[in-house]
């Protein structure tokens, strides 16, 4: 419906940007015509449209996207709000018209302006650049000049009361799995163990752990120290051994062994959710713990800061349990999201086989309005073959 009407706005109109059906555009560009129609001087959402011609709702003005264009499309907008500031929401609505696939990115919630890049991205993409689109023309904002963009009139107006939609949570990608069965993975036998047998001194560690590895950024070794440090050993090799220790034992059990898990959240109502956060609770047990970070190889070199934009939830521990928090943004219906942009880790020793956790989510909205709270179960089974 929402594209049915898109299709025959007219192209003038600052809240719509039809792109050239015959190409998908880059990462910049759409960072740059999200910006520039969420700084827009218009009420309402906005729109990108895909895959059609203006006024083209009948003929053949509808041109199509594929199937794989739709599916990079579908990855590229959960990207943008990673890039703009403050957060704006966005949701990607498509349908078939006419048997063609046909797709719109939706830009609300920009109340907030002025929207600026959040961070650099390129030579030509910096952060603080901003641009507004008036008709057909994005013009770009000059810094003195967006203080004026966050000045609107306050709306005195009662907010509508919040009905929520129904809305269903089941793991990987069906919604109506409640209950999923896991192999608990083989941890007796870490990797290069044997190459312990050569670390006689600390200033070895780094030239066995090299030798045993083909790619270090891509594979890493635990080792654990098969003999007692020297005393009188330089204290500053000494931290360093026991810090490559640590994150390779870390490395090995938070990721390389580690049961990746994800959760599909599926609108099923008529209305788009806007804000949708979500928490979940994890018991405290022996032999079952959840990763509160990505931890990589001791030869990764990727910064804090790109490990970070990879969109790992929110963890937390206290004494019972242990919280996940991931911000889901708008859920369109019959558009499931995934609820962690990266999978959440589960480390899980033996000692976890033949039992069950219960995991308590809470879904949120905006203002942090709880809108549904349910349970899902994990059974771990059998030992995973190594």
């Amino acid at each position: 419906m929402i594209l049915t009407q898109l299709l025959q706005q007219p192209t003038t109109s600052s809240k719509l940007l039809v792109c050239d059906p015959f190409r998908v555009p880059d990462q910049e560009e759409l960072v740059k015509e999200v910006i520039g129609l969420a700084n827009a001087d218009v009420d309402g959402p906005r729109y990108i449209l895909f895959g059609a011609n203006p006024g083209a709702m009948e003929g053949s003005g509808i041109v199509g996207i594929a199937e794989s264009a739709m599916a990079d499309l579908k990855k590229a907008h959960r990207l943008l709000s990673a890039l703009i500031e403050p957060v704006v929401h966005l949701a990607f609505i498509f349908d078939r018209i006419n048997g063609k696939l046909v797709g719109a990115l939706e830009i609300d919630g920009c109340d907030e302006g002025p929207y600026v890049v959040g961070q650099d991205l390129s030579k030509e993409l910096s952060q603080g650049q901003s641009w507004i689109r008036e008709g057909r023309e994005l013009r770009a904002i000059q810094s003195a000049d967006l203080a004026s963009l966050g000045e609107t009139e306050a709306d005195n107006e009662p907010a509508e009361p919040f009905i929520p939609p129904p809305i269903s949570v089941g793991f990987n990608d069906q919604p109506n799995c409640k209950v999923l069965e896991m192999s608990v993975p083989d941890t007796s036998n870490p990797p290069f163990a044997h190459d312990k047998q050569k670390v006689k001194e600390p200033r070895d560690l780094k030239k066995v752990i090299k030798d045993a590895v083909e790619t270090v950024t891509t594979q890493i070794l635990r080792l654990r120290p098969g003999y007692e440090p020297d005393i009188a050993a330089n204290t500053a090799e000494l931290r360093e051994t026991k810090t490559l220790f640590a994150d390779a034992d870390n490395h090995y059990y938070y990721e390389e062994k580690a049961l990746q898990l994800n959760l599909i959240v599926s609108n099923e109502g008529t209305e788009i959710v806007r804000d949708v956060s979500m928490e979940l609770g994890f018991p405290r047990l022996p032999d079952f713990d959840v990763a509160d970070r990505l931890y990589t190889s001791p030869f990764d070199k990727r910064s804090n800061h790109e490990l970070k934009n990879l969109g790992y939830p929110t963890v937390k521990r206290d004494s019972a349990v242990i919280m996940v928090r991931s911000s889901i943004g708008v859920l369109a219906p019959g558009s499931p999201e995934p609820a962690f942009r990266c999978a959440l880790r589960m480390a899980v020793g033996p000692g976890m086989r033949g039992k069950k956790i219960a995991i308590h989510y809470t879904l949120r909205g905006q203002n942090k309005q709880e809108f549904g709270k349910g349970r899902l179960k994990i059974i771990f089974g059998k030992l995973a073959q190594p």
